[in-house]
């Protein structure tokens, strides 16, 4: 059973739609919902400058600001952001109230994704947005902060694009390995009631379905109506093209596939669903 969900807020509009998406599932589920807002210290630090040099014999290092006066200049900047962060979550607040669920927030202080990871260990899943308020200035199609999340984050994330459907249908990535089959349990003890219709794509070329099988009898044991696509029977099928071809309304996936080993690096076929999707992408390690 989901007791909360954890969703972060930056002010930009995908922010927003991930809120959105973690309110419909808190409807749904029955659970609290706790909006976090991170005001980036990166933003409201003063600069300062090392006055030492390689040829420094007293081994002494000197920090100063550029300039005094820039402090009362950043000071303002963080009431500012404090301010504007305040704004975002009553907005939230009041939204949850409005159609009955549970909520509160919070204001932290610090390096995004840092502080997103500890406030999400108070959830059972942590919401984000596809890009953030940095989108203009992109890495990639995926936000560099939630980029970050995926790999670091300490809990199952959702990642929400800007579009947000109402969750009528599920698709899972299968390929036999322990990530795979983490998110299908993570499922059936979390999320089981979440949708109508759910289907688990086999992505493994094996002969044998035994495993993706019994997953199915698994799902099905636990009331979820389920069925299976195996990529041997159609073997230029992609993730992205099943979940458009099925209207697939969510993407549930292991962090890492069946032959990777867990680092700090993602998994390559999560990252690519983080980039090419255009529904929610659920990774659960």
């Amino acid at each position: 059973m989901m007791e909360q969900l954890v969703v972060g807020i930056d002010g930009s509009p995908a922010s927003f739609e991930a809120f959105e998406q973690a309110l419909q599932l808190s409807r749904k589920s029955g659970s609290s919902l706790k909006c976090v807002y991170v005001v980036d210290s990166r933003k409201t630090e003063v600069p300062i400058v090392y006055t030492g040099s390689s040829f420094d014999t007293s081994l002494e290092r000197i920090y100063l600001p550029l300039d005094p006066n820039l402090k009362d200049y950043y000071t303002r900047i963080a009431e500012d952001l404090r301010s504007f962060a305040k704004r975002c979550l009553d907005i939230c607040l009041e939204r949850s109230e409005k159609i009955g669920v549970a909520a509160s927030s919070v204001i932290r202080e610090g390096f995004p994704t840092a502080e997103l990871c500890a406030e999400g260990r108070s959830g059972d899943i942590l919401v984000v947005g596809q890009k953030g308020e940095n989108a203009q200035y992109r890495r990639a199609i995926v936000g560099s902060t939630t980029e970050d999340l995926v790999r670091t984050a300490p809990l199952p994330i959702l990642v929400v694009p800007m579009r947000r459907p109402q969750i009528k249908r599920v698709l899972a990535v299968y390929d036999g390995g322990r990530a795979s089959e983490n998110a299908l349990r993570f499922y059936v003890n979390t999320l089981k009631d979440l949708s109508e219709d759910f289907i688990l794509f086999d992505v493994e070329d094996s002969e044998s379905p035994d495993g993706a099988i019994e997953e199915v009898t698994l799902l099905r044991n636990h009331g979820i109506t389920a069925r299976l696509i195996r990529r041997a029977d159609e073997p230029n099928l992609t993730v992205v093209d099943l979940a458009a071809r099925e209207e697939a309304d969510l993407i549930l996936t292991g962090a890492y596939g069946k032959h990777k080993f867990k680092s700090y690096l993602l998994g390559t076929n999560a990252a690519h669903l983080l980039r090419k999707s255009t529904v929610p992408v659920l990774i659960v390690y």
